[in-house]
């Protein structure tokens, strides 16, 4: 379905899945992995930076990945694509090193990524994977999973229960 606020639940539902399994901290390893790989590919040839702007454009249209704009050519052809390709890297790795994968420190690094991206292609799929989401997910998409899986990591107990309530619970 495509109904925006089923895929902010589903998609909190399944960010909530990847990181109580441990999902989520395996595939920020490989993300972080894959995208350095990129990188050091990218600031080598100018070729294979107009070869991978032209697979994301394909696969944008072929995969219906959810995108709010295009790939911009220039992007890729100037050092912008590689400088925002770093600085996601670096942001992948600072969240790593710092967080447990099931907390909401973990969700609040990702949302702090999130909120700096403009025209992410590469880099919105990788936080698809971590989070193990789907190409339906644009950033807004994954955004409002983000917000929903920490409201719900946000409720303690007291918070939903009082105390009359969890006595009858044990």
């Amino acid at each position: 379905t495509n109904s925006d606020g089923l895929l902010a639940v589903l998609g909190a539902a399944q960010v909530l899945r990847a990181m109580q399994d441990g999902s989520a901290k395996r595939r920020v390893k490989e993300s972080i992995d894959s995208i350095e790989e990129w990188i050091e590919n990218g600031e080598q040839s100018v070729a294979f930076r107009v070869a991978s702007w032209r697979d994301q454009r394909a696969a944008q249209g072929d995969l219906k990945i959810a995108m709010e704009n295009d790939s911009n050519f220039m992007a890729f052809i100037s050092n912008k694509a590689i400088s925002n390709r770093k600085k996601f890297a670096k942001q992948l790795r600072d969240a790593a090193a710092v967080t447990d994968f099931d907390s909401l420190q973990f969700l609040k690094a990702i949302h702090t990524v999130l909120g700096q991206m403009n025209s992410p292609c590469l880099r919105l799929e990788l936080l698809q994977y971590i989070l193990g989401l789907d190409n339906r997910y644009s950033v807004a998409h994954v955004t409002r999973s983000v917000e929903l899986a920490a409201t719900c990591l946000n409720l303690s107990e007291t918070d939903v229960f009082n105390d009359e309530e969890k006595k009858l619970l044990e």
